[in-house]
């Protein structure tokens, strides 16, 4: 492993341990109606699909899904995962009131609402509170704040990239006088 791998996996181990220690979803996205829009629609209650094409918005509290298709895909009356198609496709939700908003993007995004995963692939990129990752492909755990990312080493994306944003520390305050 070379000095570069070792300061990137550092880097990530750094963000993650920060970012998983405080952070949940929004728990009441989950409860809340899901709204999709799109130019048309067509389902088959056979296969358990329904895909929407041209200009597809998806809202579920303050998640928000944005792609050229969008297919659901039922397991019964539940819906079981979210595959979505654009240049790029997009996903974005509040993960917590204190760490902001979470915006992923790829040409290729599938959401497994079973297990709370989201699967980002080909020019993935993932940011929240100003850090961003960015490659070939990149799991997501949302329950569990965590993330895998891979280059490609097929395409232009050969390596992954990650941007950590300087952080704001607090000056030290002047001392304080006692007073006898």
């Amino acid at each position: 492993m070379n000095l570069c791998n070792i300061f990137t996996a550092t880097a990530l181990l750094i963000t993650l341990c920060m970012a998983s220690a405080t952070s949940m979803a929004l728990p009441n996205d989950r409860q809340q109606t899901i709204t999709v829009e799109s130019d048309s629609a067509e389902r088959n209650a056979k296969t358990g699909k329904t895909v929407y094409t041209g200009n597809v918005t998806i809202s579920q509290g303050s998640i928000l899904i944005e792609a050229e298709q969008i297919t659901l895909h039922y397991q019964g009356a539940k819906l079981s995962r979210i595959e979505c198609i654009g240049t790029p496709a997009s996903y974005q939700q509040m993960i917590s009131q204190e760490n902001g908003l979470m915006i992923a993007k790829a040409e290729h995004i599938d959401y497994l609402l079973g297990t709370d995963k989201i699967s980002l692939k080909r020019n993935a990129a993932l940011s929240r509170s100003g850090t961003v990752i960015k490659g070939d492909s990149i799991d997501y755990d949302i329950k569990n704040e965590t993330w895998k990312a891979k280059g490609d080493n097929l395409g232009e994306k050969k390596r992954i990239q990650l941007v950590i944003p300087p952080t704001v520390q607090e000056t030290p305050s002047a001392p304080q006088e006692s007073t006898p």
